[in-house]
């Protein structure tokens, strides 16, 4: 089993603004390729590559309520959350909640024949971390200081070491970069 974190960071290393909203990812033009089409930095081609997806309940909240289409299509959705969740017509069929810690849950879905995970949302990067749980990390950095908000990392036990795979600026001053735990 794999798991990965796909986030947009600010510099300073937050994922949202203190009340939730992300409106600094938000305020730059969207990245192009070098032919000019848009370029998602890899996100199609990361969900096309995992067999399931953990959010946390703030993160399906934000999504769910966003106006948008649901960005996941038929991927299985564990939302993570204490608390009742009535899910949108539709979503009934692909999400599902839980509220286990990180490493039951892996298990859970390995007896599924989960391969690979996509994590999304402060709490579950954080208590997945904690347990030594990420493989990866593909972090989007927007070039813009907040000061203050949600941050991505939390408090660790011990040190965990990553490896730099690959770093790449974007169009608009994204720069992204992924990473790889060490052994």
């Amino acid at each position: 089993m794999r798991t990965t974190v796909f986030c947009g960071i600010s510099l300073d290393g937050f994922i949202a603004r203190s009340d939730g909203t992300i409106d600094f990812l938000e305020s730059f033009d969207p990245a192009v390729t070098p032919e000019g089409t848009p370029d998602d930095l890899g996100f199609g081609d990361l969900v096309a590559s995992v067999d399931a997806m953990v959010m946390g309940r703030n993160t399906f909240d934000f999504v769910a309520d966003s106006g948008f289409d649901w960005p996941y299509g038929d991927l299985p959705v564990i939302v993570l959350t204490n608390r009742p969740l009535e899910l949108p017509a539709g979503l009934d069929e692909v999400v599902e909640t839980a509220s286990v810690e990180p490493a039951e849950l892996l298990a859970v879905l390995s007896s599924r024949f989960v391969e690979h995970v996509y994590l999304d949302g402060g709490f579950v990067v954080q208590s997945f971390l904690r347990a030594g749980l990420v493989d990866e990390l593909i972090l989007t950095t927007v070039p813009m200081l907040v000061g203050q908000g949600i941050p991505l990392f939390g408090s660790l036990e011990h040190d965990q070491r990553f490896a730099l795979v690959e770093s790449r600026a974007a169009s608009n001053g994204f720069v992204q970069s992924r990473y790889h735990r060490e052994p």
